[in-house]
């Protein structure tokens, strides 16, 4: 609990130092967010579209480190394809990655000088800007979308169903339904949010309460490199996500007879859908 609470007054110092932090590109379009699921891992970052695909830095800094296939034409793309790396003050660093070939770069960068161009290098699937932000003394990722200027969104996250996976198989809990159950299998819950209408993003929090009791409880502020592993909000990848992106609500003890679900999703515009609802269950649970 010590440990987390300094990872959130580092965060919260590094925003109050850069209020002046800007979108790395012009008009805009988000396409994925911090912390989502990546099939077994964490989404590091944020990525991004625009239709001139320049890319600019978050804030004026040095450029520490860089790698461009233009400049080792033997080597083959890393994950990250051509990428840079400046650093800012405060031991922040800023992370550019999938650009396209351009040996071009300088020594340090204000805010209006171009970093690159959006690229479909690496281990991509359509061309996008990923960048991510790194506190390397905390060992901390951060949420970039907690420093930068509020991005326009009014649609609210969407709860697409409630399911147990028995083995392989997905059954959806409905309201007012009836299940029969033989152990108490975690919730799955698939939420999804979007910023214009077409994206499909993950949510900021996510907080749920069964039976009258919290579960989980989610803010999609830092993602922690620790002893354990990457964890958000001290959860490990399998603890948060099920294989299909759905998350995973574990700790979960039915009764026989009535149980209640309550869901509070909410993105980082402040968004925020509230889902209740109740199914009875027949347990049966075999020793």
């Amino acid at each position: 609990m010590i440990i987390r609470g300094l990872f959130r007054l580092c965060m919260l110092f590094i925003v109050a130092l850069n209020l002046s932090f800007q979108w790395p590109v012009d008009n805009g379009r988000i396409t994925s967010v911090f912390g989502e699921s990546r099939v077994d891992h964490f989404h590091d970052g944020v990525d991004m579209v625009c239709p001139d695909g320049r890319i600019y830095p978050l804030e004026e800094g040095e450029l520490v480190y860089l790698w461009d296939r233009s400049l080792f034409p033997l080597d083959a793309y890393p994950g990250g394809g051509n990428y840079r790396v400046l650093k800012h003050e405060g031991e922040l660093y800023t992370l550019y990655l999938h650009l396209q070939d351009g040996p071009a770069f300088k020594e340090a960068y204000g805010r209006r000088d171009q970093l690159g161009v959006i690229g479909n290098t690496g281990r991509s699937y359509g061309g996008h800007l990923h960048f991510s932000a790194l506190n390397r003394a905390e060992r901390i990722s951060l949420n970039p979308l907690k420093m930068l200027p509020p991005f326009p969104d009014s649609v609210p996250p969407v709860v697409g169903g409630v399911y147990v996976r028995i083995g392989d198989r997905y059954s959806a809990i409905r309201n007012g339904a009836t299940v029969r159950l033989t152990r108490h299998y975690p919730l799955l819950i698939e939420i999804t949010d979007s910023a214009g209408g077409r994206e499909r993003l993950g949510v900021h929090t996510l907080s749920v309460q069964f039976n009258g009791r919290g579960v989980k409880e989610i803010n999609f502020a830092t993602l922690e490199y620790s002893k354990n592993g990457l964890t958000i909000t001290g959860n490990k990848f399998h603890d948060l996500f099920d294989e299909k992106g759905y998350y995973r609500i574990g700790d979960i003890s039915y009764i026989d007879g009535e149980n209640s679900l309550k869901i509070v999703a909410g993105d980082f515009a402040g968004n925020e859908t509230v889902q209740e609802m109740s199914f009875n269950v027949s347990l049966d649970i075999r020793r």
